[in-house]
């Protein structure tokens, strides 16, 4: 009997990550614009209702932890969810402003940061039935398009103040030659972000090349970001002719 071929279901590109906060764990699940994928469980221990002052910090801390690898990916929207009547997300936010205010400070490591009820987020079955909810999906879009801002403002300032070791690329072209040189020699400086449209990506003239930037920036632990043409960051990406490449040298 010949075996069927596991059907290979599409990701897509990472848009954000959500953070199920329940009464006993919290649940991280990476949102890719094709696909949910579950990341990690950290469970609390005991209830919510039964957690001192000392078990919540160290449930926090943990979810700090797990924020960290996912945010040096270059994944800046986190989008935080609890259930009705339950203050999760305003709890895990006072902690945030309380003991890592650098989360929300200008550069390159900010987050955004969004809040929305829901049930639960425990398992694909419930993630499956937010991505249907017409609400889940505008929070997510407008999460992912004031991350875009973030990255386009740290370019503004390059492009206003002129600064002699930064450098700014345009065109598919100069950005794969520039990272093949990277690739070369890894003590040269790597770009601090490429941000594009969707639109730019999926034209069926770019796809394969821009598959290929993406797939090396990765390799390179170069951060990228795709963003939806009609929000407001996609617009102004549009104007640049939809591809950025740009380093910001100290």
């Amino acid at each position: 009997m010949v075996k069927k071929r596991k059907k290979h279901v599409k990701r897509g590109h990472q848009i954000a990550i959500l953070i199920g906060l329940h009464d006993n764990d919290a649940v991280f699940w990476k949102i890719y614009s094709e696909n949910i994928k579950f990341r990690k469980r950290i469970k609390r221990g005991r209830k919510r209702k039964s957690q001192n002052k000392k078990q919540l910090y160290h449930f926090h801390e943990e979810i700090i932890n797990t924020l960290r690898p996912i945010i040096k990916e270059g994944i800046r929207s986190v989008i935080l969810l609890s259930p009705p009547k339950d203050e999760y997300s305003d709890e895990f936010l006072n902690h945030v402003n309380k003991h890592h205010s650098w989360l929300l400070k200008k550069g390159d490591r900010q987050v955004v940061f969004s809040k929305i009820i829901a049930n639960q987020a425990k398992t694909q079955k419930d993630v499956y039935y937010l991505k249907t909810q017409e609400y889940f999906r505008d929070i997510v879009d407008e999460t992912s398009n004031q991350e875009g801002l973030l990255i386009l403002e740290e370019l503004k300032e390059i492009i206003n103040k002129n600064e002699k070791f930064s450098k700014i690329l345009y065109t598919w072209r100069e950005i794969e030659n520039e990272m093949r040189v990277i690739k070369k020699n890894s003590n040269l400086p790597k770009p601090n972000y490429i941000i594009l449209t969707e639109e730019y990506q999926k034209n069926p003239k770019n796809r394969n090349k821009i598959q290929r930037i993406l797939q090396i920036a990765e390799n390179l632990e170069i951060k990228t970001k795709i963003v939806k043409e009609e929000s407001e960051a996609g617009t102004a990406v549009k104007q640049f002719g939809g591809l950025i490449c740009y380093f910001r040298k100290n």
